[in-house]
């Protein structure tokens, strides 16, 4: 007759005895365009790492004891939607902090995180003015530094016209400036700058007229796979053949070889270096290679995770936020950031070729 008294007692003594039953879960919000063209490139880049770490550190038995949850919500690739979502994650779910991307989505919400006083972690989003925000983080060079090392190569090159490809995106449009004037200043002229909007699927006819100012060089900015992969092959369908082809790191996704074809051979791009044990990881997890957004995000996870440490608690974003900001040298699977004061990571991109159908760090 006992019996239930016992099982209770045994129950309460082990949730006391593990702190990691007995503590509500850390709370971590994911709001990113999971529907829609870039959905799948999203699923896999910048959802995938998160959960990933996620897993990881449970399995190790948590963070001060407690479990980490990640709670998604769908923004649609609306501004008004990824606002709404993150208010519910801040007022329902009480979370610490919430994973973003891109700049449309992710600058809208600077102000709601301050009033809610939790952290806009944003991995990948390149814009200068996010950081303006003292409760946001990022990942990533800034957009101008990207355009200014392209800029450099084609002068290195000995390129003296170019042409610009670019989504029609804030932070892309930034790249495309600081190119443009880097390139300019050096002695170089561009001959064209074109844009796409985000969900565009056709481009020929803004390739049919740089194809008319004959480039020597081509510069492709997108934020997303599907467009580059759509961009390279458009090219070739126009008879658009510069002497070469710069681009950003979404080369590599997996849409430009079944879509682009051979077209990405020869490109040149800049990106973050992932390291081959975490790649191996990824794949073995996933089934696929990981790219530069997937180790920004999953970098950008693990810093959070070990900032909670640092503080000693996961139920003061203000803590964990300083936590960050004076986190000095951080050893992610990109290289080593450096975290002086802000939510800047203090790291610049590298370069790389497609070669072989590999992507391989580029020499001159």
């Amino acid at each position: 007759m006992r019996r239930p008294f016992l099982i209770a007692a045994l129950g309460a003594l082990l949730l006391a005895a593990n702190p990691a039953f007995s503590q509500e879960p850390i709370r971590i919000g994911v709001v990113l365009p999971l529907s829609g063209q870039y959905g799948e490139y999203v699923k896999r880049y910048l959802l995938a790492p998160t959960e990933l770490a996620a897993k990881e550190v449970n399995e190790k038995g948590g963070i001060l004891g407690r479990q980490v949850k990640i709670i998604v919500e769908d923004s649609r690739f609306e501004p008004a939607s990824a606002v709404s979502a993150s208010k519910k994650l801040a007022d329902v779910d009480k979370v610490l902090a919430v994973f973003t991307g891109f700049t449309p989505l992710t600058l809208p919400q600077l102000p709601l995180a301050a009033e809610k006083r939790y952290l806009i972690m944003a991995p990948s989003t390149e814009h200068p003015d996010l950081t303006k925000s003292p409760w946001a983080v990022r990942m990533t060079p800034t957009a101008d530094k990207a355009g200014i090392r392209v800029a450099q190569l084609a002068t290195q090159l000995g390129l003296k016209t170019a042409a610009v490809l670019s989504e029609d995106n804030e932070s892309v449009r930034l790249t495309e400036r600081a190119f443009t004037a880097a390139f300019e200043k050096a002695g170089g002229k561009v001959v064209g700058v074109e844009s796409f909007k985000i969900n565009d699927t056709e481009m020929r006819g803004q390739l049919t007229k740089m194809r008319a100012a004959r480039p020597e060089a081509v510069y492709i900015i997108v934020s997303s796979g599907r467009p580059m992969a759509l961009a390279l092959k458009q090219m070739s369908e126009v008879g658009l053949k510069p002497k070469q082809i710069f681009a950003n790191h979404l080369v590599e996704d997996k849409e430009v070889k079944s879509i682009g074809g051979n077209m990405s051979e020869g490109v040149i791009y800049t990106t973050l270096n992932v390291a081959p044990e975490f790649s191996q990881r990824f794949k073995a997890a996933f089934g696929y290679d990981a790219d530069a957004n997937a180790g920004k995000h999953y970098d950008a996870t693990m810093l959070l995770f070990d900032a909670i440490r640092r503080a000693g608690t996961a139920d003061d974003a203000g803590k964990v936020r300083d936590a960050i900001y004076k986190y000095g040298e951080f050893k992610g699977v990109l290289g080593t950031f450096q975290f002086q004061g802000t939510g800047e990571p203090g790291i610049l991109p590298a370069v790389k070729i497609v070669k072989g159908g590999n992507y391989v760090t580029y020499e001159r």
